[in-house]
């Protein structure tokens, strides 16, 4: 039970960075990393209800490949700023 206590903590943890880093008034997302980003959000919404219906499942297994989801989506929110700050320092091809 510690174990996916943990998990859960993990899963809010990660829920609240993404928030965020969504927040950040300074950064815009081109639609195909937001769709991306929902679309892991949505699977792990739907792994916790199912997780919560079914008391008979692979808690643990769940709870991962909800956080693993979860790190998904975070990384492409987190990627695509970070390369946007790496080409704009790019001296050797400038933006115009």
């Amino acid at each position: 039970m510690k174990v996916e206590s943990e998990k859960a903590l993990r899963v809010k943890s990660l829920s609240q960075d993404i928030l965020e880093h969504l927040m950040e008034d300074s950064t815009s997302y081109n639609y195909d990393d937001l769709k991306h980003v929902i679309e892991m959000l949505s699977r792990s919404v739907s792994d916790l209800a199912t997780l919560y219906t079914d008391r008979e499942g692979d808690h643990e297994t769940a709870l991962k490949g909800t956080i693993s989801k979860m790190r998904i989506s975070y990384n492409v929110l987190q990627y695509k700023e970070t390369s946007k700050l790496v080409r704009k320092q790019d001296k050797y091809h400038p933006q115009p």
